[in-house]
């Protein structure tokens, strides 16, 4: 049997691409994932994929422009597109060439579940900021969960390594993609915090659980209840690394830090050990010279005391202490006595004093107490009759002078009440008058201030009455105008 030609890598695609372009225009209707932003010429890239499998989208500008204004998606978005199978040369993989994009309705599957796992952790309060633990400042041992042979953990592993070579790490391999991935990386949180727990001889101080880049479908175990309640069972403080910067998992929620990339979360999980030694060396320098000045102060305490007189000649300032205290001892003896003294004598000049004024005031006070009671007595019996006599007299007399005083008030209340009365324009509208105002609000005194047509208000006794003059005014007023002789009858001298 002859083998085929030898063909070169270039050749075979040929033939592949050949092969694609022979196929019909289709519509694939699936899950927007990996979606970027457009780039410099404006070509979108992302990936279209359901439960089973993944096609790689290009919508170029020029198909973008030729459909018009792009209904908006993102990733999760469910969507259809519409296209040719295309393969691209240089890496060897085929795309789907879109010339349509329209929205099939509602966000994906995938999307959906996210949302709903996402609620229902917040219901329950695994996502509360309460429950978050703080990171140690300078962690011994940490534990990682993760693919073995990932970019991931070469990441890691190698930004600890330069940043705290002598950090104990414990490894805890699992799968991060595919079905298996979530149950082996719940299983991985697990067997760390049996082994390694706060009650363990050598426990963590914290872990780390992630994986690089890729699609939505990639980092799908992420976003697993089984991996989430595991992360919020631990008893590890743990650092959600999913992904890029722009990817969000459901373990993000819930660990205790959210870091963009495993190598940002190696970076906040311990500090670099020369900012440490650098920290210390200057806190040693501080240290040392805030010694030597408290050295020096002291040295320069004890040479002033060395030059003292107690120093000096202790025995002569001992005595010469002693005598100035004898002196004092014998100034406060004199002075207590001579104080005692004076306040004796006191004593007894106000104890006579008080003895001679008290006798003399009891007396005074008793011969007032008797006058009193005599005047007492002879005014009782004389006065009283005639003071009870007089009371009755003016208590009678008062009542008539308020009986009075109340008779001139409700007078002149009532010709106050019929004054007013007579000043007020609803008693003149009562007797068949009626006030005109316009629509302003100013009375009407004269017909020449309306027109024909004018609304007009006319205020009757009883309430208002809204008016239209129909006839003109000038005409009313001439016809109606004042009779100088009749006028002159009630005209006043």
């Amino acid at each position: 049997m002859p083998l085929p030609p030898v063909l070169s890598v270039s050749g075979a695609t040929a033939i592949i691409k050949d092969r694609l372009d022979d196929l019909p225009r289709m519509t694939v209707e699936g899950e927007v994932s990996n979606l970027r932003p457009p780039n410099a010429s404006g070509h979108l890239y992302f990936t279209l994929g359901d439960e089973k499998a993944r096609l790689s989208v290009t919508f170029f500008s020029f198909n973008q422009r030729a459909q018009g204004p792009l209904p908006p998606f993102t990733n999760g978005s469910k969507v259809r597109i519409t296209g040719k199978i295309n393969i691209y040369a240089p890496h060897g993989t085929y795309q789907l060439n879109a010339e349509r994009l329209e929205l099939a309705g509602g966000v994906g599957d995938l999307l959906q579940r996210f949302e709903a796992l996402k609620r229902k952790l917040f219901a329950e309060g695994l996502c509360d900021p309460a429950r978050k633990r703080p990171l140690p400042r300078l962690p011994k041992r940490i534990g990682i969960v993760t693919a073995p042979t990932g970019a991931a953990i070469r990441d890691i592993l190698n930004i600890l390594s330069r940043r705290y070579p002598n950090l104990h790490i414990i490894l805890a391999p699992a799968r991060v993609q595919g079905n298996e991935a979530a149950p082996e990386i719940a299983a991985a949180i697990r067997l760390l915090n049996r082994a390694f727990g706060p009650d363990s001889p050598e426990p963590l101080d914290a872990m780390i659980v992630g994986r690089g880049g890729g699609s939505l479908e990639d980092l799908w175990p992420f976003n697993e209840e089984i991996v989430a309640r595991a992360v919020a069972e631990s008893k590890i403080p743990i650092i959600s690394a999913v992904g890029h910067e722009p990817d969000i998992a459901i373990t993000d929620f819930v660990a205790d830090l959210r870091a963009p990339t495993p190598s940002a979360a190696a970076e906040l999980i311990c500090g670099c050990k020369e900012d440490f030694e650098r920290a210390l060396a200057d806190a040693k320098e501080r240290l040392i010279k805030a010694l030597r000045v408290a050295y020096a102060a002291a040295r320069a305490e004890v040479r002033r005391h060395e030059s003292s007189a107690l120093f000096r000649d202790p025995l002569h300032y001992i005595e010469n202490r002693a005598q100035r205290l004898d002196t004092q001892d014998t100034r406060l003896t004199h002075a207590l006595e001579a104080t005692l003294a004076n306040a004796k004598e006191w004593l007894t000049r106000r104890s006579l004093t008080l003895d001679r004024v008290g006798a003399e005031s009891t007396a005074k006070a008793q011969r007032r107490l008797a006058d009193l009671s005599l005047r007492f007595e002879r005014i009782g019996g004389e006065r009283f009759p005639a003071i009870l006599n007089r009371l009755s007299d003016r208590s009678i007399r008062l009542d008539h002078a308020l009986a009075q005083a109340l008779e001139r008030g409700q007078a002149a209340l009532a010709k106050r009440q019929a004054a007013l009365d007579a000043l007020n324009p609803y008693a003149v509208l009562r007797r068949g008058y009626a006030m005109a105002t316009d629509a302003a609000g100013h009375i009407l005194t004269d017909p020449a201030q309306t027109h024909p047509g004018a609304a007009i208000l006319v205020t009757l006794a009883h309430g208002p009455l809204h008016a239209t003059v129909r006839k003109d005014p000038k005409e009313t007023a001439s016809r109606h105008a004042p009779n100088e002789e009749t006028d002159s009858l009630f005209s006043e001298d």
